[in-house]
């Protein structure tokens, strides 16, 4: 009996080591950011219903209490109270709203800020007079039943304010480039108010037209920055003529070398902000 047991445990040793038992894979470790992003108000619908919000949140009239409220209500939880805070008095317009930063809060829910430009008519009769100004707006909002919802009140919050920018230094110019390419810098402004601009840019260039109603005044300054190949970069100072105001404004040009029949110019390939 003793020669049994002893030979079925040593068979069993030998089994545990040609056939180890099944071990479950261990759980793959949890990823905390991607369930935070997963709980995410969508930003692009939050900062879509925070804007529509802050309109109609923003916008009242003595005369006609009811028509904010009935906005309001759409964007509000069930029996929400539509008055949102608001007593009844005075009247004020909004005649825009940019939503921005939106900043998550918890699982499925955030604060988006929008500026607000609001209107309000100030003095009575011959002084009446409209005075508008932004307002900075957080609004609370959530997601929830496939949809996002404001779910608390918005409250006014101070404007951005100015903060210092050090430009970065301006490069060397290329002056035999500058001189020699100016006219053709003024022929592309010409063309391109007079909604030609196709005539003037070097081919395959891909520029709007600018619209009716403005007018070139004059191209006040062409600087082409230093450097080589094909294509360079340059500085162009326009002032315009719209509305009845002149407007001067910087615009970086790129220009392309163009060759054709055993000559080369240098064409506009590209027009931006600087």
């Amino acid at each position: 009996m003793l020669y049994l047991v002893v030979g079925l445990m040593a068979f069993l040793g030998v089994r545990s080591v040609l056939f180890p038992p099944d071990t479950a894979a261990p759980p793959a470790p949890a990823d905390p950011q991607a369930q935070a992003r997963a709980d995410d108000v969508p930003e692009a619908a939050a900062q879509q219903v925070a804007a529509r919000f802050a309109r109609n949140y923003l916008t009242w009239s003595k005369d006609n209490p009811t028509a904010r409220e009935k906005e309001l209500a759409a964007d509000l939880p069930k029996d929400a109270d539509a008055t949102a805070g608001w007593d009844g008095n005075g009247a004020q317009l909004v005649a825009q709203t940019i939503p921005g930063q939106v900043t998550h809060t918890g699982p499925h829910q955030a604060r988006v800020v929008v500026d607000v430009r609001v209107s309000t008519t100030t003095g009575q009769g011959k002084k009446a007079r409209s005075v508008s100004s932004w307002r900075g707006l957080e609004v609370p909002v959530a997601e929830t039943g496939g949809r996002v919802l404001v779910t608390g009140q918005p409250a006014l919050i101070g404007a951005q304010q100015p903060v210092p920018w050090t430009a970065p230094e301006v490069p060397d110019e290329d002056t035999d480039l500058s001189r020699s390419t100016r006219s053709g810098i003024e022929s592309f402004f010409t063309a391109w108010v007079a909604g030609t601009a196709e005539q003037a840019a070097a081919p395959g260039a891909k520029i709007s037209p600018l619209g009716e109603g403005i007018a070139l005044r004059s191209v006040e300054a062409w600087r082409v920055e230093a450097g080589s190949g094909a294509r360079r970069t340059g500085v162009a100072t326009v002032r315009w003529s719209v509305a009845g105001a002149e407007l001067q404004q910087p615009y970086r040009v790129t220009i392309a070398q163009v060759s054709a029949s055993g000559a080369s110019r240098w064409q506009v390939w590209q027009v931006s902000a600087q």
